[in-house]
């Protein structure tokens, strides 16, 4: 899938109804894959459905509002911005290509420390998606897409990810239909058991994606 240029995306989204003037100003300044003093300033990228965007504090609002979660907007919305600034990649926020409604996220990170079988130099994947939008593949393709761009962003040969134990088939289902495969057991930063997954970018150059 190849990233919408930054002038379509800015023309397209701007006339969205939920579009602030901030966010489309931003949009209008995008320049290429450079990340510069914003995360905002990175190419967005664009499926036939979604339009992914750097994670920033522009969207935590939205984000608490889809998630249900003030809290965990305010931490991730943070923490993307910096992961961007600071790494030149990070996570994506998921938008409605038609309306601009905030979907969720497709998050590419460094680990960091306290995952029990990802080290902290280790690139980790997530992905949630808002309640009255889950089972129409949009994790899938939203990270999918966030993913491709990752290894010429990012210059890494792997991702990780971890899958809690227990009710989480559809989390599983994802990771394998990306080409992740399981490389071990491990725990959670609050001591929680997980499976830890693990995609080589040799395997999903061979998978085509």
């Amino acid at each position: 899938m190849q990233p919408e240029t930054p002038q379509d995306s800015a023309a397209r989204l701007g006339q969205c109804s939920r579009m602030t003037p901030e966010r489309s100003a931003i949009l209008r300044g995008i320049e290429g894959h450079s990340v510069g003093d914003s995360a905002e300033q990175a190419i967005a990228l664009r499926t036939a459905r979604l339009i992914l965007t750097p994670l920033s504090p522009l969207d935590e609002a939205e984000h608490a509002r889809a998630s249900g979660n003030s809290d965990d907007a305010l931490r991730d919305t943070r923490a993307a911005e910096l992961q961007w600034r600071e790494h030149g990649f990070g996570p994506w926020a998921i938008r409605d290509v038609g309306d601009n409604s905030f979907l969720g996220a497709a998050e590419l990170r460094f680990a960091g420390d306290g995952i029990e079988g990802i080290a902290p130099n280790e690139v980790e994947a997530g992905w949630w998606v808002r309640e009255n939008r889950r089972n129409q593949g949009i994790a899938t393709e939203a990270t999918r897409v966030a993913i491709g761009d990752l290894w010429s962003r990012g210059g890494v040969e792997s991702v990780t990810a971890y899958i809690e134990e227990g009710e989480n088939e559809p989390s599983r289902r994802l990771a394998a239909s990306l080409g992740f495969t399981m490389r071990g057991q491990g725990r959670g930063r609050s001591g929680e058991p997980m499976t830890v997954y693990e995609l080589l970018r040799a395997v999903w150059d061979r998978r085509g994606g």
